[in-house]
């Protein structure tokens, strides 16, 4: 029975993070469709992106303590209203610059959101290596799904609105409901295990951190950081480079999502969890393999080309983001929340330069330019691996 009440409210937590990244990534989406039908410039569009994540990284190194003081509860149910409000104004606004502030509202308000969950996840999981790598993983599936579904949901209704001319009233108005309807399903999940202090007989992983964590986790997050850079552009520049190009608003959101269906891909392959959370090289070859592709966009005009490269560069995402939040929260008992805050904020931070350093890049220099820039964010990456591995390799041998 306790097993099944334990499931039950690890399910509404899962439900609630895929339904929570659908309607934030959709509402992405929608700020850069509203953005376009203002006529903004590629500058003014990659803020709507940079100000949203910004907010989101500087709230995230201090939401995930407050969370620790108040409750993971109560810091989700807080971050499910700020957000409800942004979109419903934001189906009302014409002006840029009305659309940067409350796209930074909803970046601060969904700082309240995550490190809560990821420590709420955690508490319900105990102190089991193994119970913790797959519960993690079946949150990373859900709430990748949502990012993967959120672009093309919101090119689909667009386009449906588009005749009437209620498209952005249509679109923020379905989403600002949706995020008040998750706010419901937080309040009726538990808020930690029944016995967390359990470890299962199964759990042959144990309960205590590897002892190369910290340098393992320093390379994990490198490759986090550059995977999300990639975010950041798809989501704030690719939108204008597709226009250019001639594609239209839901050819937009399904190649949007193409990265989040690569990160889905690689999380089930993680539901399977194993040694591989303390080797390097996949997320070595996850990284080279994004650069490549991410350098191979700026001769790209079909789909197809720029799908492929999304994908590749979402595996990427994948490996080194389950390695990332695997390491935050395994063999801690204090701070879960503050830590996976840093978790986000280090993701988020990719988010926000990426459009900030992009927006110039294409407005000055060529639409193409910021995947050129991407790419060198993962040689960056991999050059951290190298030098993490070195100074690890001095502390003892790696397994």
């Amino acid at each position: 029975m306790r097993r099944l009440a334990d499931h039950f409210h690890l399910g509404l937590l899962i439900v609630a993070s895929f339904a929570m990244d659908l309607a934030y990534r959709g509402g992405n989406q929608a700020y850069q469709e509203a953005g376009l039908a203002a006529h903004g410039t590629p500058v003014q569009l990659s803020w709507l992106g940079a100000c949203a994540a910004f907010c989101y990284s500087t709230m995230c190194l201090l939401s995930g303590g407050i969370s620790d003081r108040i409750g993971r509860k109560t810091a989700a149910a807080l971050s499910c209203v700020g957000l409800a409000a942004a979109y419903v104004l934001a189906g009302w606004v014409q002006d840029i610059h009305q659309l940067l502030l409350l796209a930074a509202l909803a970046g601060g308000s969904l700082a309240f959101f995550w490190p809560a969950v990821q420590a709420w996840i955690a508490d319900l999981s105990g102190r089991g290596r193994r119970r913790l790598a797959r519960r993690l993983a079946i949150f990373n599936v859900s709430w990748a799904a949502g990012l993967a579904a959120g672009p093309t949901y919101t090119g689909f209704l667009w386009a449906y609105g588009a005749g009437s001319g209620l498209s952005q009233r249509l679109v923020f108005g379905s989403i600002a409901g949706s995020v008040l309807l998750i706010a419901v399903v937080l309040l009726l999940t538990r808020s930690c295990a029944i016995d967390p202090d359990a470890v299962s007989e199964a759990d042959d992983w144990g309960a205590q951190a590897h002892p190369q964590a910290a340098s393992l986790l320093f390379a994990a997050r490198a490759g986090t950081f550059a995977s999300w850079f990639a975010v950041g552009v798809i989501g704030s520049l690719f939108p204008k480079l597709a226009a250019e190009l001639g594609f239209d608003e839901r050819l937009r959101g399904v190649l949007a999502s193409c990265f989040h269906v690569g990160q889905v891909g690689m999380f089930c392959v993680a539901l399977a969890p194993g040694s591989w959370y303390y080797r390097r090289w996949p997320v070595l070859v996850a990284e080279g393999l994004a650069l490549l592709g991410m350098l191979t966009l700026v001769w790209a005009r079909s789909p197809w080309h720029f799908a492929a490269a999304f994908l590749i560069a979402g595996v990427c995402s994948g490996v080194a983001y389950t390695a990332s939040l695997f390491h935050s929260l395994h063999g801690r008992t204090e701070d879960r929340g503050k830590l996976a805050g840093i978790h986000e904020a280090i993701l988020a931070s990719g988010v926000f330069l990426s459009p900030l350093i992009g927006g110039f890049l294409a407005q000055y220099v060529s639409l193409r330019a910021p995947f050129v820039m991407v790419g060198i964010a993962f040689a960056g990456a991999m050059a951290a691996q190298l030098v993490s591995r070195s100074v690890a390799g001095r502390q003892g041998t790696l397994h």
